[in-house]
């Protein structure tokens, strides 16, 4: 399950129980049409189990490239408490990066770390 939250200019998505590569791409492209706040975070701390292939993991970064709003770098920190969570979260990072997603992405074990950075201006 992933449930959204807004905090001032961060949008929350706090992903629950188990979660599929599908449920990713479903909130994060509803998202990406609305209008976005400038800082995301992606917070897979009480997640069970992601379900998601390696060429799932690309599918999302390459599906996100065709909704994203190139108006403007923004930044969005993954956050996850296992092991294969933030493997994950690095491995999508990259297939972000190749996509050319106009996004900064950082994974982190801890949400305090998270927001820290979210908080900064960008370098």
């Amino acid at each position: 399950m992933i449930s959204i939250e807004t905090k001032g200019d961060c949008t929350i998505f706090k992903v629950t129980g188990e979660v599929t590569a599908h449920d990713i791409i479903i909130q994060a492209a509803e998202y990406m049409a609305g209008e976005q706040t400038d800082t995301t975070m992606w917070d897979f701390t009480q997640t069970a189990r992601v379900i998601i292939t390696t060429v799932e993991m690309k599918g999302i970064a390459d599906s996100l490239k065709q909704s994203a709003k190139v108006d403007k770098v923004r930044k969005v920190a993954l956050v996850g408490s296992k092991a294969i969570n933030i493997g994950l979260g690095k491995l999508f990072a990259a297939f972000a990066q190749m996509a050319e997603l106009p996004y900064t992405y950082k994974v982190f074990r801890q949400k305090d770390n998270a927001m820290e950075w979210l908080e900064k201006s960008p370098e």
